[in-house]
């Protein structure tokens, strides 16, 4: 070992990165930190954060929120995936939102130890460890997922993945399960693409061990095979009933929106220079043209400079990580690029990522690889020490010739000032990282050392913080209080049973593209509009919502009352919905109250069978009468025997999460119809007696009684959930059985 490495060793222990790591991350968002202020932007505040709410205020009530009918009319809420990680409910159970913002922070401190831990195992030196473990905390993608916490704890378990399994395929024993615990975990965050990249990459490395004879074929196979198989029983939990749903849901591998939100063409520049061809929106964070999902991929210039260099060792490893993060960023350009099309038509469930520009995300950690790599090289290779300042010139060339393009074709809302700036700031930040990177290995005493390294380390998060403004944007924890429509001072909202509330179709652009400068008025305003899911922080039931898979049919008219150019909503349809509050089409905040709409639960109504489109229509049209006719589907006709209206009476009794009951009076055979989102997995029992769930006026439920006095009951079971339970348990007692073997023969042959 080199003295520079010994040096390193003496004072980058594990225990002083995981100080540095904390105090860096405590630096970029002490009053996150502290519970003062909160992430909010996009999808963290208005959409994952209410989620999280609901389901702890369910569990507290002591109910299991498998089904949750404040959101599209009720949809199913457990089966989502994303449901089950278990770190997740340990949230639930502390103060919000502090500890959904803590757990965000700390799970980039948990992904930057594991790179550490990693490349500590792979031999590489305390510094490059440290350096790639900063690198991957600190860059565009991770603050750009600060809006996702599932995409942060998908990429912190990734490097214990990647070290897990490959002990595993090697060695067996108790690193099995250790594994496929780790690659569980994964699985739970809900980032399927991610979790697809990784087991892409795992199998590469894998692949290049066997065919250089380090790893043995059949012996490996068998192993890797058994974590694969004990990950997914650990998360059948989830897997099962999130099957079922995407079966019967809106997304599936054929989306046509597979391919919305790729990397544009000239995307790559983004990776230098990071304001390229971006144009700042209202509340004044920026966007790339063409695509909205990722505000920044910016890995930093100087770690990829570094990157680079670690790519043009001579090293196997680096090779096949340098492949992997160039294949990504191939298919991150989507149609734009021709390997992404060409992909899609042999495996087209890749389509349910939706956007390709997701592919960015695994070079967050693929990237910061290869720079430790490039560390190393500098090390210890002569020639390295020449390329380096090479590359460096390289880059600056090319950001130049970015912003000369950006200056003589200028795409609307280009701020080339701002551009040529911030490009400006990330060449300074380029040059003293990789000038102190140069100068490392001659820096013979500790303090000028030390003193070294902490500068290059400090460059990483100011380079994060600053490439972008206001990339991971805070606001007072107070925005997130519950309870804004009571104090409001507004009559009281409909509770569960009673009613809902509809954001017009007007209202609802205006606040998907609001305009609105000031972020915290801005939110607020959408906390008054009780905007995506932003109802379930004060348990308000309504007609729209923000979860991400939706029951097929209640989604189509979804699509066409708010996304369709020229689409109507008739009174009627607001009537049989429930609507008790529609939102005013000129001031999302202002609400209009409404007093002839119906109750969930009607029954009476005269029958018509239609087919899809023409219940599509015929709901929507002005001269629906949703007291005296309900559409069903022609095969319904079969088992229906109800013919005309009659003057049936309805005493709603229980409406909860999973159940509804109601007691009916009819004259005559007559329907009863629940204006719920129709969905398999609902039972519905007469006097106790099985009955079945016809799918009415579209998307909701209906059941046919006989004449007389009865009580019916709808109750939602989902035994998908109830057999990955049980698969999940079973295969944590076997991976605990497998750890204890495996400790016996350890012992046994100590």
């Amino acid at each position: 070992m080199s003295d520079s490495r010994t040096t390193d060793a003496e004072w980058l222990t594990t225990r002083s990165f995981l100080l540095l790591l904390a105090a860096a991350l405590l630096a970029s968002f002490p009053q996150v930190v502290l519970g003062l202020h909160t992430f909010f932007y996009r999808d963290f505040g208005a959409l994952g954060y209410p989620g999280a709410v609901f389901t702890r205020d369910s569990l507290l009530r002591g109910q299991w929120p498998l089904w949750n009918p404040y959101s599209h009319c009720g949809v199913p809420w457990l089966a989502q995936m994303g449901q089950w990680y278990p770190i997740g409910w340990l949230c639930y159970f502390l103060p919000l939102p502090w500890s959904e913002n803590f757990s965000m922070l700390a799970h980039l401190c948990f992904g930057g130890f594991g790179m550490f831990w990693l490349l500590q195992r792979w031999n590489l030196g305390p510094f490059a460890a440290t350096f790639a473990a900063f690198a991957f905390v600190f860059n565009g993608v991770t603050f750009s997922c600060l809006q996702w916490g599932n995409y942060i704890a998908s990429l912190a378990w990734l490097p214990w993945i990647l070290g897990t399994v490959t002990e595993a395929w090697r060695s067996g024993g108790r690193r099995l399960p250790l594994a496929a615990s780790a690659a569980a975990m994964q699985v739970l965050t809900a980032t399927p693409e991610i979790t697809l990249l990784t087991w892409i990459f795992l199998g590469a490395i894998w692949l290049s061990e066997i065919f250089s004879g380090e790893t043995k074929f059949l012996r490996s196979t068998g192993r890797l095979a058994l974590v694969v198989l004990l990950a997914a029983g650990i998360a059948m939990i989830q897997i099962l009933p999130f099957l079922d749903l995407l079966a019967h849901s809106q997304r599936n591998a054929g989306d046509a929106q597979a391919t919305l939100w790729s990397m544009p063409v000239w995307g790559w520049a983004n990776l230098i220079v990071p304001l390229f061809h971006c144009y700042p929106s209202p509340q004044g964070t920026w966007f790339q043209h063409s695509q909205d999902f990722l505000q920044s991929y910016y890995p930093g210039a100087g770690v990829l400079a570094l990157a680079l260099l670690g790519a043009l060792a001579r090293n196997r490893t680096a090779i096949v990580i340098a492949g992997m993060a160039l294949l990504c960023w191939i298919l991150a350009l989507g149609p734009n690029g021709f390997l992404y099309t060409q992909v899609k038509e042999v495996f087209p469930f890749i389509g349910v990522a939706r956007y390709p520009v997701k592919f960015t995300i695994l070079n967050a950690f693929l990237v910061p690889l290869l720079a430790a790599f490039g560390i190393q090289r500098l090390q210890f290779q002569i020639g390295a020490r020449r390329t380096l300042p090479v590359i460096a010139a390289l880059f600056i060339l090319l950001m130049a010739a970015l912003l000369y393009l950006a200056r003589r074709f200028p795409f609307p809302l280009d701020d080339w000032n701002t551009t040529a700036l911030n490009a400006l700031c990330r060449v300074v930040f380029m040059l003293i990282l990789l000038a102190g990177i140069f100068i490392l290995p001659k820096a013979k005493r500790l303090s000028l050392r030390t003193a070294v390294q902490l500068t290059i380390l400090a460059v990483l998060p100011l380079d994060a913080l600053t490439h972008s403004p206001n990339l991971a944007p805070c606001l007072p924890s107070s925005v997130l209080a519950p309870q804004i429509w009571q104090a409001s001072g507004k009559p009281p909202a409909p509770k569960l049973g009673d009613g809902r509330i509809m954001v017009s179709p007007n209202a609802e652009q205006q606040l998907l593209y609001s305009r609105v400068a000031d972020m915290n008025a801005d939110f607020t305003g959408k906390r008054l509009a009780e905007w995506y899911n932003l109802n379930l922080l004060d348990g308000i039931p309504k007609v729209t919502g923000a979860v991400t898979l939706r029951p097929t049919h209640f989604d189509v008219l979804e699509n066409y009352l708010y996304y369709t150019p020229g689409a109507h909503c008739g009174r009627g349809l607001a009537d049989f919905l429930s609507v008790a509050w529609l939102s005013s089409p000129e001031n999302p905040t202002r609400w209009l109250q409404r007093t002839n709409f119906l109750p969930l639960i009607t029954a009476g109504q005269k029958p018509i069978f239609a087919n899809d489109p023409q219940a599509l229509s015929a709901i929507t049209a002005e001269n629906f009468d949703p007291r005296q006719t309900v559409y069903l589907p022609p095969f319904a006709r079969s088992i229906v025997t109800v013919t005309n209206s009659c003057d049936a009476v309805v005493h709603q009794g229980e409406c909860c999460l999973n159940k509804i009951e109601a007691d009916v009076d009819s004259p005559a055979p007559a329907l009863v119809l629940f204006s719920q989102s129709y969905y398999h997995l609902w039972r519905a029992t007469v006097d106790g007696r099985p009955a079945p769930l016809l799918r009415a006026n579209l998307a909701f439920q209906a059941v046919e009684i006989s004449a007389g006095a009865h009580h019916l009951e709808l109750d939602y079971r989902d035994p998908y959930f109830e057999a990955g339970a049980l698969i999940s348990i079973l295969t944590l007692l076997a991976s605990g059985l497998i750890w204890s073997l495996s400790g016996s023969r350890s012992d046994a042959g100590n």
